[in-house]
């Protein structure tokens, strides 16, 4: 069964936009296009309980009457993801995901104490590598990100 979404228009109109249940077949190919990794941190997930995500939030879209064409709550739009990226990625786009990401040490250091000890007793090491998510990997590798 298929969610429901209450959307107010500029005009404060009601619309409904529904967020569609997934076919199994749709669902297989999502966890196919990483082949069972996580399509941000390239964790292995498994196919019972993994999360789809949509790349492009439904939420950011449903204001707009004309999507131009653009299938967002098409399987186009969505990667498999564990539970934490799909929590914490919530309903950010991919840079601005990326940002969070990168940010994640510094918000550490700033408040936990816990962390900051772990630092100084070479526990952790920080680094200031870009983040490259798993999808953008295995596609720089050659190997095809289905679609």
């Amino acid at each position: 069964m298929a969610a429901a979404t209450r959307v107010i228009s500029t005009e404060g109109r009601v619309k409904q936009r529904v967020r569609r249940r997934l076919t199994k077949a749709e669902r297989q190919a999502v966890y196919d296009k990483c082949k069972g990794h996580c399509a941000y941190c390239g964790c292995e997930i498994p196919f019972k309980g993994f999360h789809v995500d949509h790349v492009k939030c439904l939420r950011n879209y449903e204001h707009m009457d004309d999507l131009s064409g653009m299938e967002v709550d098409g399987v186009e739009n969505m990667l498999p993801s564990c539970s934490s990226c799909n929590r914490y990625k919530s309903t950010y786009d991919l840079e601005t995901f990326r940002r969070m990401l990168s940010g994640i040490p510094k918000r550490l250091a700033r408040d936990v104490s816990t962390y900051n000890i772990a630092v100084r007793y070479g526990m952790i090491e920080e680094h200031n590598k870009p983040i490259i998510f798993y999808f953008e990997r295995i596609a720089e590798r050659g190997e095809q990100v289905d679609e």
